[in-house]
């Protein structure tokens, strides 16, 4: 099952739009959207609103794949989970937040063992395919961090500081 997930603070309709154009060529792929209030309802994937922490876990754990913005809240989960991920930077000229730290992000992390990241939208079918092709040999990208790191990110995610 492939799993996307947008994060749980701003809605991000060109992520959702693109994966639901390729559920539609994958219709025997299953999909798991998590949508937040973005305007744009799939019409060719399984989707929700939100989830509650009980329900990603349990998303994150039967999924093969991860498709989510560049947030590091989704990106620790998915490398937590040993999970690779497929990224697509919200970018701030198109409204999607309000300065391009994601795409900063992203360029940080491209190249990292179980990180892919897609340029745009239609860079998200090849990432997919890269990162499908190559689930075996994938590693968590949060395996690569230190431990304090990652301890202090999960905080400043979970509680703000």
């Amino acid at each position: 099952m492939i799993f996307v997930t947008v994060g749980g603070e701003l809605p991000f309709d060109r992520l959702v739009r693109a994966m639901d154009g390729y559920a539609a060529a994958h219709p025997g792929e299953a999909f798991l959207a998590q949508i937040g209030g973005g305007r744009f309802e799939p019409a060719h994937m399984h989707w929700v609103r939100t989830l509650g922490r009980d329900a990603y876990a349990a998303a994150l754990a039967e999924a093969t794949l991860v498709v989510a913005h560049a947030g590091m809240g989704s990106i620790l989960s998915a490398g937590e989970a040993a999970k690779p991920i497929v990224i697509l930077a919200r970018r701030s000229r198109l409204g999607e937040h309000r300065n391009d730290h994601q795409r900063d992000t992203a360029a940080y992390l491209a190249g990292r063992p179980g990180v892919l990241v897609a340029e745009d939208e239609a860079a998200l079918p090849a990432r997919i395919a890269e990162a499908q092709a190559a689930a075996g040999g994938l590693r968590a990208a949060a395996a690569q961090a230190p431990e304090p790191l990652l301890a202090r990110l999960r905080g400043f995610v979970r509680d703000g500081r």
